[in-house]
């Protein structure tokens, strides 16, 4: 939210279908959701399997639902589906770089390599 990502170059924008500028801004958005979202679900996940989580081996995690396993398997499933989720849009994301760099050739992977390229 503090640094959001730099706008796709004029001529690439003006070139991409409609449904393809909805998805870079769905699939961005839906990304870093994810990037919040399934970690703390895996922390309310433990939490509520009684399993403490000690951060980088240093820092003891408070728990932040109550000890139940029936909660805790719910949670599981959504961490599972959210992790599986971020994974797909990952590959996704990925998978579209190389169709704009090896179908399109708009110059697009070479914005995104440490900014280099179209300006």
């Amino acid at each position: 939210m503090v640094h959001p990502p730099p706008e796709l170059p004029a001529a690439i924008a003006n070139a991409m279908p409609r449904w393809q500028r909805r998805a870079h801004v769905a699939v961005h958005r839906s990304l870093y959701l994810l990037f919040f979202a399934t970690p703390l679900s895996g922390w309310a996940f433990s939490s509520a399997a009684g399993v403490p989580i000690v951060w980088f081996g240093v820092l003891p995690l408070p728990d932040f639902v109550p000890v139940d396993k029936a909660l805790a398997e719910a949670i599981k499933q959504l961490h599972h589906a959210l992790a599986f989720t971020l994974g797909a849009l990952a590959l996704l994301h990925a998978a579209a770089a190389l169709k704009h760099h090896h179908v399109d050739r708009d110059g697009l992977l070479a914005c995104m390599w440490f900014g280099k390229g179209l300006q």
